[in-house]
C-alpha cells in the first residue's frame, strides 16, 4: 500500500512497494534457478508475554545461518534485527556478543521525521520508515546474498497498533471520520490490515534462509456467571496478537511460556508447584510445523532455566538452521 499525505504538518515520504526497474527474462530465469539451490526456509513466529526469551530463541534457531552450509564455509552472514520495541539491543549485545547482528530500532527518538511539529508520533511516518527499512534490506540481499543469514521482525504486536494509527490518519483524512475515536464501517479495518499485511508478506518472501517475528500474547476475558445470579468479568484465555490472516505467512509457530513456583498472573507467570522457590522457566510449545519436523506439532520443550541466578540455556536444538542436514 502507498501512503503519501500531510500528518501533523509534515509531509510523509512515499513508500514504493512496486519495482521501479524493469526486469528481463534472464534476470527471471537466474531468480528461478537460485531460489531452486535454495534449502527451505525458516519462517518462524515466536509468541509470548514479556520477558519469554522470544528474540534470544530466533537468534538462537538462526545463528547456523550466519556460516553458509552448503559449500563456502568461513562466509559469515549478519542477522537484521528490526527492533520496533526497543528492547532488542540490550539482549542481544548481553547474550551474544560476538555475532554479526545488526540492530535498527523504529522508534528513534533523535529521528525527526517521525515526530509531527507537536512531538506527538507520526504513525504514518513509523509505518513508512518501516516499509524502507525493509526496501533498503531487499537491495542489500539483492547485491550481496552471502552477507545475509537471517531478518527478525521483533515486536510486530507494536507494529500492528502502528498500522492501526496509521489508519486512523487515512480515515481522517479521506473524512470518513471526523476525530479519533469515532466509529466506522468495520471493512475500513482493511486499511489496517493491509499495511500490517505487506511488511509481512515482504519480509516473508526475501531470499533469506531465515525470518523470524516475534508477536505477545494477550489477555481474553469475557463475562461470566458469578454463581450468585450476576457476572463477572473474567480472563478465560490468551491470543496472539496478530492479525489473523497472518498465521498462513509462518512455517514455524512458537508459543512461549514463563513458569515458577508461585506464579505471578500479572506478569503473564504461570504456576507451577514442581519448580524449586528460586526457579523460573521458560517452555516453548510447538503449535504449527510445514514441510519439516511435524512430529514436533504439541509438543512441550523447556528452553530456558534460572536457578539461583545461574542460567541454562537449552534452546530448541532440534529446529535450529542446518539441524536436519
Amino acid at each position: 500500500m502507498v501512503i503519501n499525505m500531510t500528518w501533523g504538518n509534515k509531509q510523509t515520504v512515499k513508500t514504493e512497494q512496486a519495482p521501479s526497474k524493469k526486469y528481463d527474462t534472464d534476470y527471471y530465469r537466474d531468480l528461478f534457478k537460485n531460489r531452486r539451490a535454495q534449502s527451505v526456509p525458516l519462517r518462524v513466529s515466536a509468541v509470548g508475554k514479556e520477558n519469554t526469551a522470544k528474540t534470544g530463541l530466533l537468534v538462537d534457531m538462526f545463528k547456523n545461518a550466519l556460516t553458509d552450509l552448503h559449500g563456502k564455509d568461513g562466509v559469515k552472514k549478519q542477522i537484521t534485527i528490526i527492533d520496533v520495541d526497543n528492547s532488542a539491543k540490550a539482549t542481544i549485545d548481553h547474550i551474544y556478543p560476538d555475532l554479526n547482528i545488526q540492530v535498527l530500532p523504529l522508534h528513534d527518538e533523535f529521528d525527526e521525521s517521525i515526530f509531527n511539529d507537536d512531538n506527538t508520533i507520526n504513525y504514518v511516518a513509523l509505518v513508512d520508515k518501516m516499509n524502507y527499512y525493509i526496501n533498503l534490506y531487499a537491495e542489500e540481499v539483492n547485491e550481496n546474498p552471502e552477507a545475509h543469514g537471517a531478518i527478525i521482525i521483533d515486536g510486530c504486536s507494536t507494529f500492528l497498533k502502528w498500522c492501526e494509527h496509521a489508519m486512523t490518519g487515512v480515515l481522517l483524512r479521506r473524512g470518513v471520520i471526523k476525530e479519533e475515536g469515532d466509529s466506522f464501517n468495520q471493512k475500513e479495518w482493511r486499511t489496517r490490515n493491509q499495511l500490517f499485511r505487506d511488511v509481512i508478506s515482504r519480509v516473508h518472501g526475501l531470499p533469506i534462509p531465515c525470518a523470524g517475528f516475534t508477536f505477545h500474547l494477550k489477555d481474553v476475558s469475557n463475562y461470566v456467571d458469578n454463581g450468585n445470579g450476576g457476572k463477572v468479568l473474567m480472563k478465560i484465555g490468551e491470543r496472539p496478537e496478530w492479525e489473523k490472516g497472518t498465521m498462513r505467512y509462518f512455517s514455524q509457530q512458537i508459543f512461549l511460556t514463563r513458569y515458577s513456583k508461585k506464579g505471578d498472573d500479572g506478569a503473564g507467570v504461570k504456576k507451577d508447584n514442581k519448580l524449586a522457590d528460586d526457579q523460573w522457566v521458560v517452555r516453548a510449545n510447538i503449535e504449527e510445523m510445514k514441510g519439516r519436523n511435524m512430529e514436533y506439532v504439541g509438543t512441550t520443550h523447556e528452553v530456558l532455566s534460572v536457578s539461583d541466578s545461574k542460567v541454562v540455556w537449552k534452546g530448541l536444538p532440534m529446529l535450529k538452521w542446518g539441524a536436519e542436514k
